[in-house]
């Protein structure tokens, strides 16, 4: 009897190895040094599981630029996250989701502006926002609502 549930219990120890999903990847995130709001994005990231590392610049146009944000696209900081660029307040499940399904052709996503509701800004509105995904030409499309 002993002997089955020590079997039984290495058997569940097992099973929860198994499903001990991956470590995230390292967010680098790039933002002015007087922005509060993409700060509270950082701490909101980290919470969500990610490591992340902030570069403080006054001036990055060139950088999204040179990664396919364009005007339309921009927001008030820059992230690099498994080869993918996030542009703004982007919801962390958003960003796992992009990170697991590696999307044929997508270079990353965009919450342009600063959108009120958004992870960081959390202002507490109704109002809907979009994430876009983008190519590396800057081309859009609509990737979610919220």
């Amino acid at each position: 009897m002993l002997s089955g549930l020590l079997l039984l219990g290495g058997a569940a120890t097992l099973g929860a190895w198994r499903a001990a999903p991956a470590p995230l990847p390292a967010i680098r995130v790039v933002k002015s040094p007087s922005c509060g709001c993409c700060g509270k994005w950082v701490e909101y990231m980290r919470k969500e599981g990610f490591t992340v590392t902030v570069e403080h610049k006054d001036e990055f146009t060139a950088l999204r630029r040179a990664n396919g944000v364009t005007a339309d696209l921009q927001s008030c900081h820059t992230a690099f996250v498994g080869g993918y660029v996030i542009e703004g307040h982007v919801p962390a499940d958003l960003v796992k989701k992009l990170l697991a399904e590696h999307p044929a052709g997508v270079k990353g996503l965009a919450a342009p502006g600063m959108p009120q509701a958004a992870p960081g800004m959390d202002i507490p509105t109704k109002e809907k926002y979009t994430i876009y995904q983008f190519d590396a030409q800057g081309r859009s499309k609509v990737y979610a609502v919220r």
